[in-house]
C-alpha cells in the first residue's frame, strides 16, 4: 500500500472480502488516533467488532453499496469502548483483485453534540476549535452575531474576545482540556464596534487514544449589554435563553399577554410587585436581576 494511505488526515482503514467473510487488512494513522487501536491489533480481524453492538460489518456494506457518494452514519467502538459517531463512506480499491476497499471514516462527536445540545437548550453560535486555539468552524444561528461564521474560521478565537476577559477564557479552557469537564463562562465578546457579554459553554473533545482534539464553545445567551441596560431588554434576553415566548410565559404565569408584551417591550417599565416575582419566577431569577428598582417597591 502507497505511503500515502498512511499519512492521510482522515481516518481510513482497508478491508477484504475473502470466502464471504470480511476481515481489516491495514489501518492509517489517524485511524489508530481516532480509535486507540494499533495496526497489529486489527490485521485480519473481523470489522463486526468496530461497530455498535446489534450492527454487522456487512449490512453496513450493503448501505453504502458501490455509489462513491453514499454515507452511512453508524457508531464505531474505539479501544476503551467508547462509542464514536461516524460517518462512513467507501472506495473500491480498482488495482486488487479480491473485493478490496478503503473505508473512510468521518468522526462526527462534535457535530452530534451540538445537535443533541440545540434540541433542549438555545444556541447563538457555536465554535469548533482546535488545540491551537483556532477557530475550525463556526454557525451562527441567530443575531446579534450578523457576521458569517465563515469568516471566523482559522482566526484565533481570543482575538475576538474583550482584552479583560481572555486571561479568564484561557484558564477556563485550560481546565476543561486537562480534566475533561464541560465548563460554563460568561465571556465579553468584541463583535462589530460593541462589545457584548455572552454566557457559553466549553466543552473538550479527546481521540480514541485519548489525546485531546479540540473544543466546542456554545454561545448560549446574551447577557446584560453595556449599550442596553433597561429591564424589557434583560427580560427579552433572559426569554431568548430560556427560549420561551410571550405566549407561553402568559399561559404559565396567567399575565394576560398584552400585559406581558408590554412589559417586554418596555411600555410597563415598573410591572406590580406580584407581576415582577411571577416573571421572574418562570424564568428562574430573581425579580431585581431584571428590574433593578424591585427592592424598592
Amino acid at each position: 500500500m502507497d505511503n500515502v494511505f498512511y499519512l492521510l488526515a482522515d481516518p481510513m482503514f482497508i478491508v477484504e472480502l475473502e470466502h464471504n467473510r470480511w476481515y481489516i487488512r491495514d489501518i492509517n494513522y489517524a485511524f489508530t488516533k481516532l480509535t486507540g487501536y494499533k495496526k497489529a491489533e486489527l490485521t485480519d480481524a473481523d470489522p463486526d467488532g468496530l461497530l455498535r453492538r446489534g450492527y454487522s460489518f456487512g449490512g453496513l456494506m450493503t448501505q453504502l453499496g458501490d455509489e462513491h457518494e453514499q454515507t452511512v452514519e453508524q457508531e464505531l467502538i474505539s479501544k476503551t469502548t467508547a462509542s464514536i459517531p461516524v460517518r462512513f463512506s467507501s472506495r473500491r480499491l480498482p488495482s486488487t483483485q479480491q473485493s478490496c476497499f478503503i473505508i473512510i471514516c468521518k468522526d462526527m462527536s462534535e457535530e452530534k453534540y451540538i445537535e443533541e445540545f440545540a434540541m433542549d437548550n438555545q444556541i447563538l453560535m457555536s465554535f469548533r476549535v482546535s488545540d491551537q486555539f483556532r477557530i475550525t468552524n463556526a454557525t451562527r444561528y441567530y443575531s446579534p452575531f450578523k457576521q458569517p461564521g465563515i469568516n471566523l474560521v482559522n482566526q484565533v478565537v481570543f482575538d475576538h474576545v474583550a482584552e479583560d476577559s481572555r486571561k479568564s477564557l484561557r484558564r477556563i479552557m485550560d481546565y476543561a482540556r486537562t480534566h475533561g469537564t464541560t465548563e460554563h463562562a460568561e465571556i465579553r465578546l468584541h463583535i462589530g464596534d460593541q462589545f457584548r457579554m455572552t454566557s457559553a459553554v466549553i466543552k473538550p473533545f479527546y481521540s480514541g487514544n485519548k489525546e485531546f482534539k479540540s473544543f466546542v464553545i456554545l454561545l448560549t445567551g446574551m447577557l446584560q449589554s453595556a449599550r442596553e441596560e433597561d429591564a424589557a431588554y434583560k427580560l427579552r434576553m433572559l426569554m431568548l435563553n430560556k427560549n420561551i415566548t410571550a405566549t407561553s410565559l402568559a399561559q404559565s404565569t396567567l399575565i394576560s399577554l398584552t400585559t406581558i408584551s408590554k412589559i417586554r417591550n418596555g411600555k410597563i417599565k415598573k410591572p406590580q410587585r406580584l407581576t415582577a416575582e411571577l416573571i421572574a419566577g418562570e424564568l428562574g431569577v430573581k425579580p431585581e436581576s431584571i428590574w433593578s428598582s424591585f427592592k424598592r417597591y
